[in-house]
This record gives C-alpha cells, sequence and structure tokens, in this order.
C-alpha cells in the first residue's frame, strides 16, 4: 500500500526564502491546510491592506477556480496552490501584463524542477503545457482605479505530484503534473521556493522596464503567438484567424479572415485543429 501524501513543509518554505531582500515576494506566508480559494482569502487580505509580496498557501481548497469560472481540482496533498498579493506602481492599462510575467515564472520554476527547460510550453493567456496538457493555471484578479493598480491577485495552481488516477476522469488526457513528466515525487516547498523565487525574478523585471521583458520572454515560450490558425471565442462570437504576436499590453493580435487585425484580450482561443 501507498504511503499517504505529506503535508505541506511550510518551515522548509519559509527557511529557503529567508534572509532575501524585505520588498521581496514571500515575506509572508500564510499556510491553511484547507481553504475554500487562496485567491479569496489573499483578496480579502488585500483589501485590509496586506503588504505586497504575502503568499498564501494551502494544502487543499475546496472551490479552486481558475478562468472564466471554471473550477481547479485541487487535490489534498498533491498539488501547489498559491496566490500571492502584488501591488506594482503601474496604470490600469497594465495589469494584463501580471499574468504573462506570473505564466513565464511558473515555466522557469516547472523546467528547473524537471531538469529540461524545452518540456514545458505555454499556451495564451497564461496556462503551462506539456505534451498538450495543462500542467498549471493561473488567474490574476486586479482592483485599480482610473489611475494606478491598487492591487493584483495572482492565484497560481501547479500540479506537482498528482498521479493519472488523481485526476477526475474528465481531466485524463488533459490535465499532467510535474510527477507524470518526471516519473518521480518531488518535493512541494521546493517546488513553492522556486515558484516563489521566479515570480520574484520576472516580477522585478516587469517593473523595471514596463512591461517589454515580460512580452519578450513570453514570446519566447509560446509557439501558438505566430502563424498559428485558431478560433476565437468572444464577446463578438465565434471567428477565426490567424496569431500575429501579442501587443505592448498583452493582448493576443488575430489577423481575421477578412484581413482586419483584432486585439484580443479577453475570450477563448483554439487551434483550430484542436477543436
Amino acid at each position: 500500500m501507498s504511503q499517504p501524501p505529506e503535508p505541506f513543509a511550510i518551515e522548509r518554505l519559509r527557511a529557503a526564502l529567508k534572509g532575501r531582500a524585505g520588498d521581496a515576494l514571500g515575506g509572508r506566508i500564510e499556510f491553511h491546510p484547507s481553504l475554500g480559494s487562496t485567491s479569496d482569502r489573499a483578496r480579502d487580505l488585500a483589501a485590509s491592506g496586506e503588504p505586497h509580496g504575502t503568499v498564501v498557501i494551502a494544502d487543499q481548497q475546496a472551490a479552486g477556480r481558475g478562468r472564466g469560472g471554471r473550477a481547479w481540482h485541487s487535490a489534498d496533498r498533491l498539488g501547489l496552490y498559491l496566490s500571492v498579493i502584488l501591488r506594482p506602481d503601474a496604470p490600469p492599462d497594465q495589469a494584463p501584463l501580471a499574468g504573462l510575467m506570473a505564466a513565464v515564472a511558473c515555466r522557469q520554476a516547472a523546467a528547473a524542477l524537471l531538469g529540461d527547460d524545452k518540456a514545458i510550453h505555454l499556451k495564451w493567456p497564461n496556462d503551462v503545457m506539456a505534451g498538450g496538457a495543462k500542467l498549471a493555471g493561473i488567474l490574476p484578479e486586479s482592483r485599480a482605479s482610473q489611475e494606478a493598480i491598487r492591487d493584483i491577485v495572482l492565484g497560481i495552481g501547479l500540479n506537482v505530484n498528482q498521479r493519472r488516477e488523481d485526476f477526475p476522469e474528465e481531466l485524463h488526457g488533459t490535465a499532467t503534473s510535474l510527477h507524470l513528466l518526471a516519473g518521480r515525487a518531488l518535493d512541494r516547498a521546493e517546488a513553492a521556493a522556486r515558484l516563489v523565487t521566479a515570480l520574484d525574478e520576472w516580477y522585478n523585471v516587469w517593473v523595471h522596464d514596463g512591461g517589454a521583458g515580460i512580452t519578450a520572454a513570453y514570446a519566447a515560450r509560446c509557439p501558438d503567438l505566430a502563424g498559428r490558425r485558431v478560433r476565437v471565442r468572444d464577446a463578438a462570437g465565434s471567428w477565426s484567424g490567424v496569431t500575429a504576436g501579442i501587443g505592448a499590453d498583452g493582448a493576443l493580435k488575430v489577423r481575421r479572415e477578412d484581413g482586419g487585425l483584432t486585439a484580443v484580450r479577453f475570450g477563448e482561443v483554439g487551434r483550430l485543429e484542436d477543436i
């Protein structure tokens, strides 16, 4: 009989992140054995004035969520369920870059854990993929005035030690984990330390150059950004075109069949051959 999964080693994570600059992400970490949603908790903390860089982690989520109101399967003690509070000094139109920044950071951390920089790629806007299946999902939620971003809660779900049977049947073939990719279990505290460190690194790239470094790094890691035939489902309906890169604000550029160029900021985008 296999041993039950270990609880998250929160003190090991705190030790790994200790001694960094005072404004680094992870300066304060709140851990819960179970939560409805780490992002809901982080959003409440942000509204009450919790400082930039605070991280909320749970061993299990009862109501984890992804893009479009979808549920995020949060198996107990198997995945990494983490939300972080960001308070960038940036205008509201830069808020979508937080998701791209987190995707680049999450991919970097996962690739380092696997020891394989080529196995993992990004899917617009902020899915982390391996072998055609989702490894991690990211949900940025921002509050802003007309002049500036007030705060961003960045929710990340990274599949770490799930085996195939740990996913619901409807996710078989569409979800994967580091365990499935590596053929062995991984230390979730190490995964969290690598993720928070990578987030801190790429967050500083973002705030120092206004987003140019983020969009360039993202474009280099997302194979679908140019020349890919896609179908877009948005408020205007369903239409098809060919991807033509991303804008400075992180919007996906799609050239429609009539030749017009549209910046897609919201909606679902899928490869035509996958639909």
